[in-house]
């Protein structure tokens, strides 16, 4: 258990330490996607759907409130890559955010979309992924991870290919790194 382990040797440390969660997922860290999507609108940006990778609540969670607050008519999705409940973690995270920011509003689970692209499971790369990570690179240049940002970008693809976007959307993909796991496997391409 890393959170074990962290307790642990902030023990041996003998001092006050800062853990960081997983993901950088508590509310300080859900605050610089929320700063992420003001920074957006202030460039003068504007987007109808704004898509991330929900892997651990902190960028989904910072993304949605950001868009509450910043760009009210975006829609926010998570393309979930783990099956923890992040419809539950998502509000608590954005709830912690707020009192952080002292933003009085109501915070509540349709606030957000959240879809299943977990594949065969965490940590897992799925087919569908490693294809929308070939189509990435191949169209694009921007690599993606398989784990992550691979799965997210296929949630998107498919959705797509599904006629849920309009022509006219303005549609953000937020890569959110981890090319790193590209080494972690073979690639055909």
């Amino acid at each position: 258990d890393i959170y074990e382990e962290m307790d642990r040797i902030a023990g041996e440390m003998g001092r006050k330490v800062y853990k960081i969660p997983c993901g950088g997922s508590n509310a300080l860290g859900t605050l610089g996607y929320v700063d992420c999507v003001k920074e957006i609108r202030d460039q003068g940006m504007t987007f109808d759907h704004i898509i991330c990778a929900e892997g651990s609540g902190g960028t989904m969670a910072g993304l949605a409130l950001g868009a509450k607050l910043y760009m009210p008519h975006a829609r926010v999705t998570g393309m979930m890559v783990d099956t923890d409940p992040f419809d539950q973690i998502t509000v608590r995270l954005m709830r912690e955010a707020a009192a952080l920011l002292e933003a009085d509003m109501q915070i509540d689970r349709n606030d957000f979309d959240l879809r299943d692209m977990c594949g065969p499971g965490y940590a897992i790369a799925s087919e569908e992924g490693n294809t929308a990570v070939s189509m990435m690179a191949e169209n694009e240049g921007i690599f993606l991870d398989p784990v992550y940002t691979g799965k997210a970008f296929a949630g998107l693809v498919r959705r797509a290919r599904e006629g849920f976007y309009k022509p006219e959307d303005n549609v953000l993909f937020v890569h959110t790194g981890g090319a790193g796991g590209l080494f972690a496997q073979d690639w055909e391409i």
